[in-house]
Formats: C-alpha cells, structure tokens, sequence
C-alpha cells in the first residue's frame, strides 16, 4: 500500500559529504517543527548515487511544497534538488522540482 509522501532527492557524488546531506535533512526537520506541523520528516535512505529523504503530509500539499522549495533554497540545496510527491493510491511518482524536468524519477 502507498501512501502520500514528498520526496527529496540529492545527488551523491565523490565530493558530497554525509555531513551535508545530513544538514539538509536536519533542515527539513527543523522547518517542520512548528506549534501546528502539518508535515513530519520520516528519515532517509542512500540509493545508488542519491539521497532521498521522506516527508509524511498531513495536509494539502502546497503548504508542504513550499516549506520543502524555501528549505532546500536557503540551504542552497534547491538547485540539485529533485522534488516528488508520490500519490496516495496510485503510489506514482510527480516532479514537482525541477519545473522542466524530464526523465523518469527513479528512488
């Protein structure tokens, strides 16, 4: 069974450092921890040359996308990002960052 999630993806190459995807995810969590979280960070996993990190909604999806966007842009992440949500019934993957990506998103 699927369920409604927002994926980040980061590449891994020679030059990333653990340390700077953990950043990037302890950033994540921090933007979601507000008095009325309407997300919550559910960790990461470590694919062949990527970093994904899962965030659960608990609400519309917009409010999320762009908390994830700012995120990602301050900690000048955004331009490597890959965004995806993954529906709820279908379990199909959407890019929703980049704006024109093409390909196929693969975790």
């Amino acid at each position: 069974m699927s369920r409604r999630q927002v994926i980040v993806q980061l590449p891994v190459t020679e030059a990333t450092t653990f340390d700077s995807l953990l950043r990037v995810e302890e950033s994540l969590i921090q933007a979601f921890a507000q008095p009325i979280p309407f997300a919550a960070v559910d960790g990461h996993d470590i694919g062949q040359d990527r970093f994904n990190i899962f965030i659960n909604p608990t609400g519309s999806w917009g409010p999320v996308l762009e908390r994830v966007h700012a995120s990602l842009k301050l900690r000048g992440a955004l331009n490597a990002a890959t965004v995806v949500k993954r529906l709820e019934k279908s379990g199909k993957f959407v890019v929703v960052w980049p704006e024109h990506f093409s390909g196929r998103f693969e975790l």
